[in-house]
């Protein structure tokens, strides 16, 4: 008899109630929460034109919801591997703005049963780079976050020295833009 009160009262409650329908409010805790995210990324890279870092912003959001990802974690390992420049392709033959090694992450999502990560579309398409970029670090997060504190890193390498050296890098930046509200 309780949970039906309880239930009858919650209806009664959402019926009568005059807040703002549900959409409205997502629709604003979206506005809100990228342009947060396009303050972080200024912080890190305060030369990218706004209408850069808005539709960075409005991506990472999407992402990092949709995959549970920290928007300051992509957004500091993205200042740390390319300062945001989707063109980039370093000494080791890494691409676009999130530096995903192609053949390295290829065999890994070919032995998981991912579709291959397609490198044309990873330098065209930021959108794309970074849903691959969030795959990635889901992988690392779920196979090493309860044994590594700083299993970010081996998004950068698996050897101990280089993730120390990369993990001060990513945490340099998280400090950067931990005061963002």
């Amino acid at each position: 008899m309780k949970k039906l009160t309880f239930i009858t009262f919650l209806i009664v409650l959402i019926l009568s109630s005059s807040a703002q329908p549900v959409d409205l409010v997502s629709f604003k805790f979206k506005q809100i929460q990228t342009r947060m995210i396009a303050k972080m990324i200024g912080r890190i890279q305060p030369e990218l034109h706004t209408s850069t870092k808005d539709r960075l912003a409005q991506c990472l959001y999407r992402i990092t919801m949709q995959y549970r990802i920290d928007p300051k974690l992509m957004i500091a390992i993205i200042g740390t591997e390319s300062d945001f420049v989707n063109e980039k392709i370093s000494t080791t033959g890494d691409l676009s703005l999130a530096q995903i090694n192609v053949s390295i992450w290829n065999k890994e999502f070919e032995r998981l049963g991912f579709k291959k990560i397609n490198s044309k579309l990873l330098k065209k398409n930021e959108a794309y780079a970074l849903s691959k970029m969030a795959i990635i670090l889901t992988i690392l997060k779920d196979r090493h976050e309860k044994i590594d504190r700083i299993w970010f890193a081996r998004y950068h390498s698996q050897t101990k020295k280089f993730k120390y050296r990369y993990s001060l890098k990513i945490e340099k930046r998280m400090r950067m833009i931990a005061s963002i509200h």
